[in-house]
């Protein structure tokens, strides 16, 4: 078994169905209710392909992303913690195999599982506040790797120290991570960390988020942002840009959100250079998010905890 690198969080789905039954079965398990075999699509754009053929609108970031870390990120000898909202401990476990469609383990509607070797259940006081934090996050299959020195105990002394977090602006650009899940409500919080009001809106037709934006809590107010977010490694092109401009009504601004950057036609078109439309990559993003956090709302740093650390500078030499 290899040695714990990582260490996951699954939640229990929400009335608590996979904590009660993990320890005796041997598994977690997510839903979703797709009975897409995962071990055969090993891609995110193959496994929204899929959902997209068995039922239209299923294949959203946060659907895929959640299955792909399941199938894709959690490796034997992770360890894997569920937390059980009825006894408010946290099951320990290891993962102790590959993924696999078995919809007979937890039912049909938990038919993604892992294998895991149950190893303890303690309690969450064990944890510091800013690791407790971390736990309550609302995802589904998340990295927890902060709480890996607090369950040296439990696990023996195979488990390594945590791995390096990983670098903020990769974090941000890489698909399928924190963007699954907060894409449109992320930007629609930091404008509400800069003052605007924010409405989440539903997926568009060209795979952005869109966010309404208002200066006033009614919407009454004759400038509005319309938000195109767009979480991908490459670039948005003109193209793309161009259609959130073409559905800008009079007195609306765009904002175009792509953490993969733009092309230096899109950086250049018209409506750009004037203002209409104006563009954010994910290194400004990112440089938004760390500015504004502390008044961002409480629901979003929920979705996205992060925590200060100060360093110490090397004193200038005189």
């Amino acid at each position: 078994m290899e040695a714990a690198a990582a260490v996951w969080v699954v939640r229990g789905a929400d009335t608590n169905e996979i904590a009660a039954q993990f320890e005796r079965k041997g598994a977690v398990a997510i839903g979703f209710s797709n009975m897409i075999d995962l071990d055969a699509v090993r891609t995110r754009q193959g496994i929204a392909a899929q959902l997209e053929i068995n039922q239209p609108g299923s294949g959203t970031p946060s659907t895929v992303g959640q299955l792909y870390r399941f199938a894709n990120g959690i490796r034997v000898g992770h360890v894997v913690l569920i937390p059980d909202k009825v006894t408010k401990r946290i099951h320990v476990s290891r993962c102790a195999g590959p993924y696999r469609l078995d919809p007979s383990t937890f039912g049909a509607f938990y038919p993604h599982v892992l294998p895991v070797d149950y190893v303890a259940a303690v309690e969450r006081s064990r944890f510091p506040v800013t690791v407790r934090n971390t736990l309550g996050s609302v995802l589904t299959v998340f990295r927890a790797d902060t709480a890996l020195p607090y369950l040296q105990d439990v696990l023996g002394g195979s488990a390594l120290p945590p791995s390096s977090p990983p670098d903020l602006k990769e974090f941000l650009a890489e698909p399928g991570l924190w963007a699954d899940e907060i894409e449109g409500q992320a930007k629609g919080q930091i404008l509400e960390a800069l003052g605007y009001k924010a409405r989440v809106g539903q997926k568009g037709k060209n795979g952005g988020v869109d966010v309404l934006a208002f200066p006033d809590v009614f919407g009454l107010a004759t400038l509005r942002i319309e938000v195109q977010a767009k979480n991908q490694r490459s670039t948005a092109d003109i193209q793309e840009v161009g259609y959130l401009n073409g559905i800008l009504g009079s007195g609306e601004r765009g904002l175009f959100v792509c953490t993969g950057g733009f092309s230096a036609d899109a950086r250049n078109a018209p409506f750009v250079r004037d203002g209409r439309v104006s563009l954010v990559d994910g290194a400004e993003l990112l440089d938004l998010l760390l500015e504004h956090y502390e008044q961002m709302p409480a629901r979003a740093k929920d979705l996205l905890p992060l925590r200060r650390v100060y360093v110490p500078e090397q004193p200038a030499l005189t």
